[in-house]
């Protein structure tokens, strides 16, 4: 019996070298053929690496400025036809105290029907205590800080900055110069149109010439007059449209 444990510890140990050395042979095996498939190149090439990367960052940006120029004008137009909102021609007063504006587009002896920004209501006119026109909203361009006046022989210039203080766009904002002698007679008078933010309007007319509320832009005006006529004074005068869209 001894003699046969014996012969089993030694077959045991027989094949656990066996095994260790066939593992050891294939690791080896694969190891050499890992190396030369590294050494094969896949593609040849006379470019580096970072000369790579930098061309197809180039690449990237190309194709980004193009998708911008040619989606956001569409888009732009696209949002402008969605994006229908109502006039606000009506303040509608209820008896609990509730304001609804919008634009009625339909009344008889019972009801009135508004149209709101958040679709068509229905109001009873036992609901209602007063039906008034709604105060319209403005746009407001003030110039704010200094104005600066270069002078020269036969020319002004002026220069400033101009602020929408309204809670409305304004659309084409204009800053008039009116040049006067000593006399009060008008000796020149010049314009210009500031520009601001891009805008497109419904109809796909675009212009970069519009200021939202709450913008500043800054302007420049040359005035030009004979020379050496003599200027007394200034007075300016500031204008705008408002466009519904």
């Amino acid at each position: 019996m001894r003699t046969q444990r014996i012969l089993t510890v030694a077959l045991i140990l027989l094949l656990s070298v066996a095994s260790n050395h066939l593992f050891a042979q294939e690791k080896a095996k694969s190891k050499t053929m890992t190396q030369s498939a590294l050494q094969k190149k896949f593609f040849e090439t006379d470019m580096t690496i970072d000369q790579l990367r930098k061309e197809l960052a180039d690449i990237r940006k190309q194709i980004h400025e193009l998708e911008i120029t040619a989606s956001v004008p569409s888009i732009r137009k696209e949002i402008n036809k969605l994006i229908q909102l109502p006039e606000m021609t009506h303040e509608i007063l209820l008896n609990n105290g509730t304001v609804v504006k919008g634009k009625i587009i339909y009344e008889d002896f019972d009801k009135i029907i508004v149209q709101t920004q958040i679709g068509e209501l229905t109001l009873s006119k036992k609901e209602i205590k007063i039906t008034r026109e709604a105060e319209r909203e403005k746009a407001k361009c003030v110039v704010v800080g200094p104005i600066t006046e270069e002078v020269h022989d036969n020319t002004r210039v002026y220069r400033g900055q101009l602020k929408n203080e309204g809670v409305r766009r304004a659309d084409f904002p204009k800053i008039i110069f009116y040049l006067y002698d000593e006399k009060t007679t008008l000796v020149a008078r010049d314009s210009t149109i500031v520009p601001g933010t891009y805008h497109m309007f419904l109809s796909g007319v675009q212009t970069d010439a519009t200021i939202e509320p709450g913008q500043t832009f800054p302007f420049e005006c040359v005035v030009s007059f004979p020379e050496k006529t003599p200027i007394s004074y200034y007075i300016k005068k500031i204008s705008w449209e408002e466009f519904d869209r």
